[in-house]
């Protein structure tokens, strides 16, 4: 499943997935002379020189043979940028460290003449390359167009795509396989088209707009078989305590006034007392899925660990079809269930931080809940009808009683 994002503001909201070309920022263009330009323009000046040392008429018209290179060299290249449109293709789910396809197209809208010899990279990895950029940042300041640069782990388009030819009124498109580091909301800042057409001294690049963003999902693993085994069916929460169900919590001696049902005729066999079988109580399932983000000083390195993980839990139990809330000290997604819900789940992983102090012990984990609960709710979740599985960095047995007997507790220093 793709996405795609346009630029045009008139577009509907439900087609707003395409990167492309829009009306340009700022300064018209970008200039940078190529090593080899250098060494062509020291070749003009010493002709210069040369020509005005000698005053030989041959040298003054190779000079001006010269010099006109430096004119067709822009004509051209403006040429070949002209009514050329970017767009960029992006899977839809992208995952920390995942390797994705990012799908670059360059549509020519020319009536007559190819492009030619274009290159394509994201804005944010052309900053402060180019010769004007450099005038344009020393004079206006931090924040000028092409000022700064910006971590490249955080852009979209890492590698630059390179079309030789595009023929008249025509797409092509380049397939670029590149991975995203870090989970997080990335956003493109534009694309830079470029050219060294004809001859390859001057780069003339023009950068164009691109409205859209990109949620890369924290990484999610296979998850332990421990979980497997967590008293969790599709539909239902098997309880800890005897009741009406249909799961098998013991055998006991039988009672007098008990059905004859219960009854379990192996074991009054086996023990030769009348044995009667015992049913763990069947609940509603309400379930919640806890990352606590109070993390101690020594635990930092482990959050990653502990936030992929909850990802990865997500993703397991919404596959099994599980009605489940996701629940931060600062941030509560109500239960649901599908692909909708997993989605708001993983977008809220993507942009947890967490709140690092010296003893998490020290803050009571219900005090930080408030924050984000009602008080009806609060006492709902924290109650024993609620399973929960707890992600923490608190060290063991700084929980109570009633959150822990209904509670599957995974410490930091366990992943």
């Amino acid at each position: 499943m793709k996405r795609y994002w346009p630029t045009s503001k008139s577009r509907s909201e439900k087609e707003t997935s395409r990167w492309g070309h829009g009306r340009r920022w700022g300064l018209p263009f970008s200039f940078r002379i190529t090593p080899e330009g250098w060494i062509f323009i020291l070749s003009v000046f010493l002709l210069v020189a040369a020509a005005i040392a000698t005053g030989n008429n041959l040298l003054f018209l190779t000079l001006a043979t010269l010099l006109s290179v430096i004119l067709t060299s822009g004509i051209f290249a403006r040429n070949s940028l002209r009514s050329v449109v970017v767009s960029l293709q992006v899977p839809q789910s992208v995952f920390e460290g995942e390797r994705v396809p990012v799908k670059v197209s360059l549509r020519n809208q020319k009536r007559l003449v190819p492009a030619l010899s274009i290159a394509v990279e994201d804005a944010s990895l052309a900053n402060g390359r180019s010769l004007i950029s450099r005038i344009v940042a020393s004079v206006s300041g931090p924040g000028a167009w092409d000022a700064g640069e910006r971590d490249p782990n955080r852009t979209v388009l890492r590698h630059a795509s390179y079309f030789p030819r595009v023929p008249r009124r025509s797409v092509r498109s380049e397939l670029v396989t590149q991975f995203f580091p870090r989970r997080g909301l990335y956003s493109l800042e534009g694309f830079r088209i470029s050219t060294r057409f004809p001859f390859g001294f001057f780069e003339r690049g023009e950068r164009v707009p691109a409205d859209g963003q990109v949620w890369v999902y924290p990484a999610v693993h296979d998850i332990s078989s421990e979980f497997h085994l967590l008293p969790f069916l599709p539909g239902r929460l098997e309880s800890r305590r005897a009741g009406h169900g249909e799961s098998l919590f013991a055998i006991r001696k039988h009672q007098e006034g008990e059905s004859a049902r219960l009854v379990d005729w192996k074991s009054t066999a086996k023990t030769g007392e009348l044995m009667a079988r015992e049913f763990a109580r069947d609940e509603e399932n309400a379930f919640c899925l806890l990352l606590d983000t109070i993390v101690g000083e020594n635990e930092i390195e482990g959050f990653e660990k502990a936030v992929s993980l909850t990802a990865s839990l997500a993703v397991h139990f919404a596959g099994e079809g599980a009605e489940f809330e996701f629940l931060t000290p600062r941030e509560r997604i109500s239960r649901g269930v599908g692909a909708a819900h997993l989605d708001q789940v993983l977008r809220a992983l993507a942009l947890v931080q967490f709140e690092s102090i010296s003893a998490p012990a020290s803050i009571d984990l219900r005090e930080q809940l408030c924050e984000t609960l009602q008080p009806r709710q609060l006492q709902a979740v924290l109650s024993g009808k609620i399973f929960k599985i707890i992600i923490t960095s608190r060290p063991r047995g700084s929980f109570p009683s009633t959150i822990w007997r209904s509670s599957h507790v995974i410490y930091f220093d366990e992943l």
